[in-house]
């Protein structure tokens, strides 16, 4: 294989409300992956646009994406899902990646807000092994070599599964009206360098976190509890239409034998700008970046020794309100 190897492997049909699923090929270290979609989306019928859920459309016609990775016997690497995310989550995280800037659909295309007519787009939505924020960002690249620096398997399967929405629904709340998905395609790209050795094994999942009462002390019991914590991202969403928004969080304290963390929001917001993974003339609004790291790998936080407690608000109503969490994990080779 070419030091470099760059393409775009894979193209399927998308189809509303099923899942779509790739199949990897193996060789080399997959520094980014990108699913894309792309084509024309035809919307008619109906009455009404509705309200933006989000980023609205086309971000929200993919509801989740997963990558399962299958351990070959006598693997030293872990499997199961390694990535399980809301494309939110992966597209707010790339934010650090984008010189401090959101991209969403190539051409800023919203699908009309949820109007009639027909909207050609391209998204892509990323998803980041290489790390950015530590000194060597290749090291927890994906590693689908057949075999690792030891002669041993590492995994028999590597597969990208894409839900898909089957309306505008979860794009524009109220929406009413028909999508025609036979003009898109779903396609998998990524990046990979022909690299000998081992990687860090790096897992990506996010999940949410419902705000019942206001409170200083709230506890989030669905943070994983294995690996070791490299970076968390909090997107705090508001109501119905999960409207990112500064009025949920005040307040973040995380322990740790090897983490005393205690910050406001604005505290963590500022750092965010200062290490500029955010950019200040971009809207921070309600979202919160912490990185343990500080470059080095080595800083990563064992999971089951973090206790992370949030001083939040209750401005909707019980329940209506929530902490978006995405975090990264990292995991060191079994013996």
């Amino acid at each position: 294989m070419a030091f470099e190897d760059r393409r775009n492997r894979s193209s399927w049909p998308f189809i509303g409300g099923s899942s779509v699923i790739f199949s990897l090929p193996s060789g080399g270290k997959v520094l980014q992956g990108r699913l894309i979609i792309t084509g024309n989306l035809v919307v008619s019928g109906g009455t009404i646009s509705g309200i933006a859920i989000g980023e609205g459309g086309p971000i929200n016609i993919i509801k989740r994406i997963t990558v399962t990775a299958t351990r070959a016997a006598g693997s030293r690497y872990p499997g199961g899902k390694i990535v399980d995310c809301h494309p939110r989550s992966l597209l707010r995280y790339a934010i650090a990646q984008h010189s401090g800037k959101f991209i969403g659909e190539l051409s800023g295309s919203t699908i009309g807000n949820g109007a009639a007519g027909t909207y050609p787009i391209y998204l892509s939505i990323p998803i980041y092994w290489a790390d950015p924020t530590l000194r060597n960002q290749v090291q927890t690249s994906l590693n689908l070599d057949p075999q690792d620096s030891a002669g041993n398997p590492i995994y028999s399967n590597v597969q990208v599964q894409v839900d898909t929405a089957s309306s505008l629904a979860l794009c524009f709340s109220g929406n009413d009206r028909t999508c025609d998905f036979t003009g898109l395609t779903v396609q998998w790209d990524d990046d990979r360098l022909g690299l000998s050795g081992d990687t860090i094994p790096i897992i990506q999942e996010d999940h949410e976190m419902l705000i019942a009462t206001t409170q200083t002390r709230a506890a989030d019991f669905a943070l994983p509890q294995d690996g070791a914590f490299t970076q968390m991202l909090i997107l705090a969403e508001l109501g119905t239409y999960r409207t990112l928004a500064d009025s949920l969080l005040n307040r973040v304290t995380i322990t740790a034998p090897t983490l005393n963390f205690d910050e406001y929001g604005n505290d963590i917001r500022q750092k965010m700008y200062d290490d500029e993974w955010w950019d200040p003339s971009q809207a921070g609004i309600g979202q919160y970046f912490i990185d343990f790291t500080n470059g080095a790998i080595q800083n990563s936080n064992p999971a089951r020794a973090v206790a992370a407690l949030f001083d939040v608000n209750n401005v909707s109503g019980a329940n209506l309100d929530q902490l978006h969490f995405y975090t990264r994990r990292v995991f060191a080779l079994s013996s």
